[in-house]
This record gives structure tokens, sequence and C-alpha cells, in this order.
């Protein structure tokens, strides 16, 4: 009776295992939801200057911690600055008197993650000083090299098949110099687009484009700040910015004005702020995989009218949300200047003590599901 006992005990906890296997391996990225969905059809939390940490010594750093502690926590793409430095290809941010170290250092962390992980796709942005082939050496004696994807000339594929093919490394590079034999070393502003990166304040984010083709199938939006006399990264920007409603309503306008999804939402100090919560609503992804998340297809589909306004406007939700729902609307620098709980789906408001200017009206359900949209006051 005791062998029959235990005989069962280890044929549950391997069915535990194998059941709760299946379930990791279903799993892209974090989500199931994201498995069918294309390369191009995926927000991944990005890094800028990704190696240039305060935890690997760099002077003036961009970020925090190091890239495995990135990886750990979430980032899936990280924008890496390489140059020759005593004929080694070799990451450092302007100046190797910063810091600096071998651009092996850094695959060899992302291949150590990527073995561990075999549902993960990790992305590698180039800022290049150096040539496809060097960078190429590199690859090869990393290790790494396997797990290099080639698109060629078909569209991107989804997350599961990259995963399922075990192709899940993406390199994008600023250079066109990749021989007939490195296909896999895709030149960046021919598959993408960015926002512009020189941004000194808050007022100077747009959603214009800077380098790129407008027509690529990628959008970086660069989301930080750096200083106004050295260029750095600004840890107290990076808390403003990188918060809550202030970086999903800039994450959301820039989808709506451009109609592309941010691919590359990247970010200073990654760790500050709720870059990964932004991250997972683009994507319309849900912790517990029950309902499709916090962007719907519904989410600028409220009516809001007149719009630009004089004094009162209108507003009509759809029957679709749960009340009680929360309102509120953000000036630009993503304070709440207005809030209120709504228990039916009309309403009127008067902008009396509202300033004349742009803003955006948020609202959330009880399954917090998010509408946004732009809202102009004469």
């Amino acid at each position: 009776m005791k062998h029959t006992f235990l005989f069962v005990k280890q044929l549950f906890f391997l069915c535990f295992l194998i059941f709760y296997s299946g379930m990791a391996l279903a799993q892209c990225n974090g989500y199931y939801s994201l498995c069918d969905k294309k390369y191009d059809e995926v927000s991944y939390l990005t890094t800028h200057n990704a190696f240039n940490a305060a935890e690997q010594a760099y002077t003036l750093p961009n970020q925090t911690f190091g890239l495995t502690q990135q990886l750990n926590d979430g980032v899936r793409a990280f924008m890496l600055d390489v140059y020759y430095f005593e004929n080694v290809v070799t990451v450092y941010h302007s100046s190797q008197l910063l810091g600096y170290e071998p651009l092996l250092s850094n695959l060899l962390e992302i291949k150590e993650f990527m073995d561990a992980n075999p549902n993960e796709i990790v992305s590698i942005i180039f800022e290049s000083y150096v040539t496809a082939n060097g960078i190429d050496s590199v690859m090869v004696e990393s290790g790494i090299a396997p797990y290099l994807f080639e698109k060629g000339s078909e569209d991107w594929p989804s997350l599961q098949s990259m995963i399922d093919n075990n192709k899940r490394l993406v390199v994008l590079s600023d250079e066109d110099d990749a021989s007939a034999t490195q296909g896999w070393y895709h030149y960046m502003w021919e598959h993408a687009v960015e926002t512009h990166f020189s941004n000194k304040r808050t007022s100077d984010f747009s959603c214009d484009y800077n380098r790129g083709n407008p027509d690529g199938d990628l959008f970086i939006l660069n989301h930080f700040i750096t200083d106004d006399l050295i260029g750095i990264g600004e840890i107290d920007s990076a808390s403003i910015i990188n918060s809550n409603p202030y970086f999903l309503i800039r994450a959301l306008e820039c989808q709506q004005v451009t109609g592309k999804l941010p691919n590359f939402v990247t970010v200073d100090f990654h760790e500050l702020g709720d870059c990964f919560d932004v991250v997972k609503m683009l994507n319309g992804a849900d912790d517990n995989e029950v309902t499709p998340g916090l962007l719907n297809s519904n989410y600028v589909s409220f009516k809001l009218w007149p719009n630009p306004a004089n004094n009162m406007i209108n507003l009509e939700i759809p029957s679709n949300f749960s009340f009680p729902i929360s309102l509120a609307i953000f000036d630009l620098n993503g304070q709440s200047i207005y809030e209120q709980s709504l228990q039916s789906n009309q309403l009127k408001i008067d902008r009396s003590e509202i300033k004349g200017g742009q803003y955006f009206i948020r609202l959330m359900d009880t399954e917090q599901q998010i509408a946004v949209e732009k809202l102009i006051f004469h």
C-alpha cells in the first residue's frame, strides 16, 4: 500500500511538471496571447545605451542595472553602441574614458539568458562604428550565432514560429554594410523609423519621424531625456516620464498619430516608473490571459464632442464598459486636472476651471480596460 501511494504521488508530480512545462512552452515573451502575433505586431521594452549601467561601474550611466538584470526584469531589446578599441569590438558611450567592455561580454550575457529561456525573443539595435564583419566575428565567438534570425523578403514571422525554429535573436544596425552571407544583419533604416532622440525636456517630445523609413514595419519610440549640457541620462526625468499615465498617453498618442504600434519602446533607467505595464498594455497582454488586456479594439471608440471645445463637452461611452468608470483628464505633463466616477454612459463636462490647451481624457472600467482620447479646449 505504501509503495502504491508513493507511485501515485510520483505520477501526480510528473503530470504536474508536464502540465506546467507545457504551459511555459506555450508562452511567447511571457504571454500566450503574443504567440500568434508577428514580430512587428509586438512591443518590446528597449533600453537606451543598455550597456551603460551604474552596476557595471560606467560613469554617467543611462541605466542602473546591467544586461543580465535587465533581461531578468523583462527588457527584450537593447541599444548598443559599438566601436573598435585596441582592435577589439567594444561597447562604450561617447568615450571609453567613461567606461567600456568588449561586445563579447554583452553577447555572452544575452546568450546565457536565451539558452535558459527558449520562449523569449531578443533584439539588438546597434549604433555601429565597426564593420558588419567585426560584429559577425564576435557573434560567432560568443556562440550566439545559431540564434540569429534572417528576415529575407518575407513578412515578419510570428513569435511562435521564431521560437519553433529557434531563430530568436533579431539584429538591426544603422550601418548598411552586410555581405550576402550576413542576411541576419538587418539595415535598421530600411525596416524601421524612429521619433527624435535628442529630447532635452518633456516639451521636446513629439511623434514626428526622425531617421528611417516611414513605410518600414518597425517603429522606435524614443522616450528618454538627456542632459542639456553633457547629454547623459537624467534619472529624475526618467522617474517622471516612465510613469503612468504620462508614458502610456504618449505611447498611445504616437500610435494614433502615426498608425504604427511602438515596437521598440526605448527608455533610460528601466526600473523606474511603469515601463513594463506600458509595454503590456500596448501588447494587449494580461497577466492571467483571461481578458484581452488593457488595450482592446475599442480603446478609442468612445464619442467626445465637440472637440475642440469652447465650454461644455459631451461624452458617450460604449456599452461594453463595466460601471462604475473612472474618468480623468491629464495635461501634457501627465498631471491629473479633473477626475470623476461615472455611473452611466453619458456625461457633460463643464470646463470652466480648465484652461485652454491640449489634454488627454482617460477612461478605466472595472475590468481595467482603458480608453484614451486627445481633447482640445479653446
